[in-house]
């Protein structure tokens, strides 16, 4: 049960379980709760949105409270359309979405294989064998989260660097510890 409470406070963080002000609060509220050097902040900092509203100015581009609303912590898909739609064109946002959920649709399909290989590995290797390969996957759900987070900021290093790239690297190396560990075993029986 630890072990699944860790997983999720690392997909989600830990500030997913906590609740905002009540009432209307403000962007300087979302970095304090979040911290400035979280995943949330940072990624949005990098994001056109984030960019835009440190050189601009004020009111040109959508800060936390903008696109999240002073009211609702999380967006739903009908408040982002209007939201987004005080600015953007419908077809952009559709644009957007679709490519977003197919990039995040990508990083799962690395996720689910990666999730494949760990479970084979536990059911071949002790516990004590795979913490290599646990903190592969550890690293792959934080870069998961980061897609997530790009994709929803639109922030182009989130989705990229922070995201996809560094999944792939995740799953290479998850996948080269299972082959030292198949390799240790052969080695082993000879």
């Amino acid at each position: 049960m630890r072990r699944l409470l860790g997983i999720m406070l690392m997909c989600i963080g830990v500030s997913a379980f906590a609740q905002p002000p009540a009432g209307k609060f403000t962007d300087a509220q979302c970095i304090a709760c979040h911290g400035p050097e979280s995943a949330e902040v940072h990624g949005w900092r990098l994001s056109k949105h984030g960019v835009l509203v440190r050189i601009s100015t004020p009111g040109r581009a959508p800060g936390c409270v903008g696109c999240h609303t002073a009211e609702a912590h999380r967006p739903d898909a009908a408040r982002m359309d209007q939201t987004c739609g005080r600015c953007h064109s419908p077809r952009y946002i559709a644009t957007l979405r679709a490519n977003g959920e197919r990039m995040i649709e990508v990083g799962n399909m690395k996720q689910r294989e990666a999730l494949t290989l760990l479970t084979r590995a536990r059911a071949e290797f002790p516990t004590a064998a795979l913490a290599e390969m646990e903190a592969h996957h550890a690293s792959l759900l934080k870069h998961l989260r980061n897609l997530r987070l790009g994709v929803a900021h639109q922030s182009p290093d989130y989705q990229w660097w922070h995201g996809h790239p560094a999944l792939d690297g995740d799953l290479l190396r998850l996948k080269g510890a299972y082959d030292d560990l198949l390799r240790g075993r052969t080695a082993k029986s000879k």
